[in-house]
């Protein structure tokens, strides 16, 4: 007998121990498997769910615990554990069902030991009141524990936002992010792709963008449905299609992608530019190039150079337009990638915020004179957006985008103006149903 919560339990733990996203991790654990659609939804919303409720599943274990940390026990039990209280305090599993299958799951791989730990840690998780625990708790750890975030990140967003906004954002970072897709006009119409979801029973509607829709009912994921499969259409967020929209890139242009993988963006360039022109497309890592190529590949992209180089120093030739989409911390995607909550190193940010000032840098000897630079993050912080935007300022132009969706930017944070505030885009989950994202277009003149 195959349990979900077993292999969950497997990915888990491979997250944990490595810097995989659980998207990697669960296409790793998958890799050569004849798992079925209903196992691997189940496995994948097992692993979803437990990684955004993390710190408030291992402040219960560590009540339950008494005398030992979470942190003490094997990473299989500690795993399988996180899941069976998931179940038991957030799925709202019936207390015998949730506590039988995660003990029977524990002796099978932790033997006698295991299955007696998990069970009394479960029957103990039973009986506890969260809400009179957390009571008992500072403000910050208390609303860190009940909406499942960070504690650096509460007292961050609290003075970024606002208690109601932080509250707010920090909620919808719980939900299930909303469904978009792209119809892949390379490969397929915009009516063949509609009449195909309404035949499969998946209802959309219009967003202001053009072949963007949003998913509002479905019987089947559109990601398992064979023309997903085919690259008739993409899966991909709201805030992440509006990039290339603010590129605008014509068809007889270049275009310079200076951190391109995994190449969604990169994709719908060419899609606008209808396979015309040419993509200079970067990225540092062998692996993510050789992936972007086969999807790319799939979705009947064909007018891209992929180049094996580092984004803060490649130089070529003189382009139309750059695109720097740099790596950040992800702040925005919370939802979507919620292991990233639990990887904030204050070094590793600091170190990222200059290898994204080094971009736009090097994105100015790339581009002609009067070219464009599209600067864009899934992140939600001051600096690394309009803080970054008033560094660049001292060398481009800022533009002010058309808002097709989402809101304008801060204007002041902790004493740092920002006077092009008017210009430049915003998007927030609890706001917008989709990514945190930021957007700000830039002239070399």
């Amino acid at each position: 007998m195959v349990y979900t919560q077993e292999i969950a339990a497997e990915v888990l733990q491979l997250v944990e121990e490595t810097t995989l996203s659980a998207k990697e991790a669960l296409r790793i654990r998958f890799s050569g498997t004849k798992y079925g659609q209903k196992i691997r939804r189940s496995v994948h919303a097992y692993v979803l769910e437990v990684l955004k409720r993390k710190n408030t599943i291992d402040f219960l274990i560590n009540i339950s615990l008494k005398n030992k940390n979470i942190l003490d026990l094997p990473p299989f039990l500690r795993n399988i554990l996180r899941i069976g209280v998931y179940e038991l305090v957030f799925k709202k599993v019936p207390p015998p069902l949730a506590t039988d299958s995660t003990v029977r799951i524990a002796k099978n791989r932790m033997g006698v030991g295991g299955a007696a730990l998990s069970n009394a840690v479960l029957r103990r998780v039973e009986y506890i009141n969260l809400e009179s625990k957390l009571s008992k708790l500072g403000k910050i750890e208390r609303i860190s524990l009940k909406y499942s975030h960070p504690q650096w990140f509460v007292r961050y967003i609290f003075r970024l936002l606002g208690e109601k906004g932080a509250i707010e954002l920090m909620k919808a970072n719980l939900e299930n992010p909303t469904t978009y897709l792209r119809v892949n006009t390379l490969k397929a119409s915009e009516e063949k792709v509609l009449k195909y979801l309404d035949k499969n029973e998946i209802e959309v509607e219009e967003t202001l963008l053009e072949n963007v829709f949003r998913v509002i009912k479905y019987k089947k994921p559109p990601a398992s449905l064979d023309w997903h499969n085919k690259g008739y259409y993409v899966i991909q967020d709201l805030a992440s299609s509006y990039v290339a929209h603010v590129v605008n890139p014509g068809k007889d242009e270049t275009i310079l992608d200076l951190a391109a993988a995994p190449g969604a963006k990169t994709s719908h360039l060419s899609m606008i530019m209808e396979n015309k022109g040419k993509i200079i497309a970067i990225d540092n890592s062998k692996d993510r190039i050789e992936r972007m190529k086969h999807k790319l590949k799939s979705l009947g992209v064909e007018n891209v150079e992929y180049i094996l180089g580092d984004g803060t120093k490649f130089f070529k030739e003189e382009v139309d337009k750059v695109l720097v989409d740099p790596p950040c911390s992800s702040t925005g995607v919370f939802r979507t990638f919620p292991c990233v909550k639990w990887r904030y190193d204050k070094t590793k940010y600091k170190a990222m915020i200059k290898i994204q000032r080094a971009m736009i840098k090097n994105a100015l000897r790339n581009l002609k004179e009067g070219g464009t630079l599209v600067y864009s993050t899934c992140s939600i912080t001051f600096e690394e957006n309009e803080e970054n935007i008033n560094y660049a300022s001292k060398f481009f132009k800022v533009e002010k985008i058309e808002k097709k969706i989402g809101t304008r930017g801060i204007k002041e944070f902790e004493g740092k103006k920002f006077f092009d505030w008017n210009k430049v885009i915003r998007t927030f989950p609890h706001l917008h149903s989709c990514s945190g994202f930021f957007i700000a277009k830039m002239t070399k003149s």
